[in-house]
């Protein structure tokens, strides 16, 4: 029996290979659609306000801060779900999950270099790209914390995948019509997403402390976001530098980048925990 379950999650092409399959066979539907549809850059530079100097520095370097933080987050996350002896198809899918939020920060920083590094909430490919695999991390990320995989997943994987759909047709409508409302079911998408993680994580690691991610990488978050777009000023009209580059920059570090540190922290003190029960297992004598 247990030699049967152990080939069961070794098999390369196993369940939650299908499933992460069938859940980028929809989604990535919507991806395409905008590719061909959205504008690829936002618009001229010509009589617009960039940053430029130490705030652009600061910029920068906040959103390196990621390919640091995550590749980390990958080791501890791999190490730590190995000791607590989960599935390697689950273990896949985190690590899967944690590499496309590099993918989308990449994203990010392309889409602001065409924006010269002043934050203007714009419709553009590049911004698209960016919620979409920043969706599809924590979704997937989310997938790899299922302590045990029920119908429940499974329909939570289908609506997730089917709303990564809805968002990419609401994207587009919101383009044509320049109406940036159409962007808030992506945040009701993230907030559902986060809210599937957080459980998932605290099933997982049985720790209160896990409530401390949702509160920075959504709430902390989108308070800077919504202090961003209401201070940050219009890089043609009524320019404010400083307030857009510190609350672009809070968004981020002390946002997101603090969530997900956060959640890492907690799951490396949980590997440290079953690690040191391993060690100090007696062994059984001869």
């Amino acid at each position: 029996m247990n030699a049967s379950k152990q080939l069961s999650n070794e098999r390369i092409i196993d369940s939650t290979f299908q499933r992460i399959f069938v859940f980028f066979l929809i989604s990535f539907i919507g991806l395409g659609y905008i590719l061909s549809t959205l504008p690829e850059t936002s618009g001229s530079l010509s009589g617009r306000t960039c940053i430029t100097g130490s705030w652009k520095l600061a910029l920068i370097l906040t959103h390196i801060v990621a390919f640091v933080l995550i590749p980390v987050s990958m080791k501890i996350f791999y190490h730590s779900l190995t000791v607590l002896k989960l599935p390697q198809s689950t273990i896949f899918a985190s690590q899967l999950g944690l590499s496309f939020i590099m993918v989308s920060i990449a994203s990010e920083i392309g889409w602001h270099v065409t924006q010269c590094w002043y934050y203007q909430d714009e419709f553009t490919m590049l911004n698209f790209m960016f919620y979409f695999f920043l969706l599809s991390a924590f979704a997937l990320w989310g997938d790899g914390l299922a302590v045990k995989h029920t119908w429940i997943t499974q329909v939570l994987n289908i609506i997730f995948a089917l709303s990564l759909l809805v968002i990419s047709i609401l994207y587009s409508v919101g383009d044509m019509s320049e109406n940036s409302n159409y962007k808030i079911p992506i945040y009701i998408a993230l907030t559902l997403i986060f809210s599937v993680l957080t459980y998932r994580g605290y099933k997982l690691l049985d720790d209160w402390r896990i409530i401390f991610f949702p509160i920075f990488s959504v709430g902390v978050n989108l308070f800077f976001v919504f202090l961003l777009q209401k201070y940050g000023g219009d890089p043609y009209t009524s320019p404010n530098v400083t307030l857009n580059a510190l609350f672009h920059i809070l968004h981020d570090l002390a946002g997101t980048e603090t969530g997900v540190a956060i959640f890492t922290g907690l799951v490396y003190l949980k590997g440290r925990e079953a690690s040191s029960k391993e060690l100090n297992k007696p062994v059984p004598s001869n």
